[in-house]
């Protein structure tokens, strides 16, 4: 784990991710042979988000795991904490890491955010939904997320379920866009890992200039397709770009929500994704919920 430089908490870094995921490799082996035989190990309230917040669904899948990892012991999720019959605050996870003999109040977050500007500050990275959803917003909520296990009404739960105190540390995973033209010449947000997952975002009028060729085609993705790589399925009709403009204009008259977008060339084993970013919303990021 690494301490955040500047708020402070603990995050689980590239190190503890990387010894979590290789320690349950034979878990995740035995999920994939399950779906290679056209099993599902995964029940359906977490395999499809349906009306979820992307969030939630994220914390669907986290919760799965920790409850099947054998180096972990899922103690509590989702403990709504009261005071005076008033919720006060909220715990994502009580867990005992069994490897490393220690509990964590873990607390996880799955976001996407644009660079609405060209600058390092969290201000400048808006969600596509709009400027209600910031960066330097989601990371200050965070850090209060992540003092909740020291209030009373939590350590009253913790000491009533026989659960020792916790470290509280982040796990945080998404990806960051830059306006198409910026792509090649950026500035990351502070403190972003060096290697994060970046991709393009545009305005409806300028999806051509991302997309303009006769060898790649566009796939929109529904919400429950942003979190994993990009697998064709059946169901999956790469469009042609120039169909692109109708789609939009079809989408924005309905919608103010971004269009998560795969651009996707065929190759050898089929169509595979070369790019994913967002076309925005005309007047993103002045648009309100």
């Amino acid at each position: 784990m690494a301490r955040h430089p500047e708020l402070g908490f603990q995050v689980l870094d590239d190190t503890w991710c990387k010894d979590a995921l290789s320690a349950d490799l034979p878990l995740f082996e035995e999920w994939a042979s399950l779906l290679a035989m056209g099993e599902n190990p995964l029940p359906p309230h977490v395999l499809e988000p349906a009306g979820q917040l992307l969030g939630k669904h994220f914390e669907a899948l986290i919760a799965f795991w920790l409850d099947a990892s054998p180096h972990f012991r899922l103690r509590a999720h989702s403990v709504q904490l009261q005071d005076d019959k008033r919720t006060i605050g909220e715990l994502d996870f009580l867990v005992d890491d069994i490897h490393r003999g220690r509990t964590l109040h873990l607390e996880v977050a799955s976001k996407f955010y644009l660079a609405a500007e060209d600058g390092n500050a969290w201000s400048n990275w808006v969600g596509p939904s709009g400027r209600h959803d910031t960066l330097e917003g989601k990371m200050n909520k965070l850090v209060n997320q992540l003092a909740a296990s020291r209030l009373p009404a939590a350590k009253a739960f913790m000491h009533q379920e026989r659960i020792s105190t916790p470290e509280p540390v982040l796990l945080m995973k998404g990806w960051f866009f830059h306006h198409h033209s910026r792509l090649h010449q950026h500035r990351p947000p502070k403190y972003a890992h060096p290697e994060y997952a970046a991709g393009w975002w545009c305005k409806p009028d300028e999806a051509h200039h991302v997309m303009g060729s006769e060898h790649v085609r566009i796939l929109p993705l529904p919400k429950g397709r942003w979190l994993g790589k990009f697998h064709p399925t059946d169901g999956d009709p790469p469009l042609h770009w120039s169909r692109l403009e109708a789609v939009l204009h079809d989408h924005f008259s309905r919608t103010h929500r971004a269009l998560m977008c795969a651009v996707v060339i065929e190759g050898d084993a089929g169509w595979e994704e070369i790019s994913r970013g967002f076309v925005v919303h005309p007047k993103w990021p002045e648009i309100r919920k």
